[in-house]
């Protein structure tokens, strides 16, 4: 009878599972390899499509800035909005001194004589003269029932060869 030489077969045994051990390990490393590969190429391209995008957005920027510089700044309007707003606040302020004098026209008694007119915001400032006293007192009465007043005020009152000069101040309504 002829020897069976079992070790052969053994050898021959462990290289079969040895090979397929190493085919599963090629198998692993050729799907990590390949997973790698398409990350790679997927962050490549992403990072292309971003540079394209942003240099576009560069563009836009260089355009746009173009077409501002070509017009007043933003500073220029901002400015010119805020002294539009300033003015229309004075205007609706201020007080119309032709109005301002046609009510005190009305309310001036005979004999009374102005010699100044001064006027700040909403305080007038008149300086009259007149022969007596009475005539003083009775023009700043006739001023403070007058509906243009909302306060008379006399600032001074003196007597001088020329007869009585008095400062009175008035606050417009």
């Amino acid at each position: 009878m002829t020897t069976i030489n079992l070790y052969q077969d053994q050898q021959r045994e462990e290289m079969l599972n040895g090979t397929g051990k190493m085919n599963f390990s090629i198998i692993v490393f050729i799907a990590v390899f390949a997973i790698i590969l398409i990350s790679f190429l997927g962050l490549k391209f992403g990072s292309l499509s971003i540079d394209k995008k942003n240099n576009e957005l560069k563009i836009q920027i260089t355009s746009e800035s173009g077409a501002l510089s070509g017009k007043q700044s933003v500073d220029d309007v901002i400015d010119t909005q805020t002294r539009l707003k300033e003015v229309k606040n004075n205007l609706g302020a201020k007080i119309e001194v032709n109005s301002v004098l046609s009510d005190i026209s009305k309310v001036v008694i005979p004999g009374i004589v102005f010699s100044s007119y001064t006027q700040t915001d909403k305080k007038v400032l008149i300086t009259l003269r007149t022969s007596n006293f009475d005539s003083v007192s009775k023009q700043v009465f006739n001023f403070k029932q007058a509906d243009f007043a909302s306060s008379v005020n006399v600032k001074s009152l003196s007597r001088d060869t020329k007869g009585i000069k008095c400062d009175v101040e008035i606050n417009i309504k």
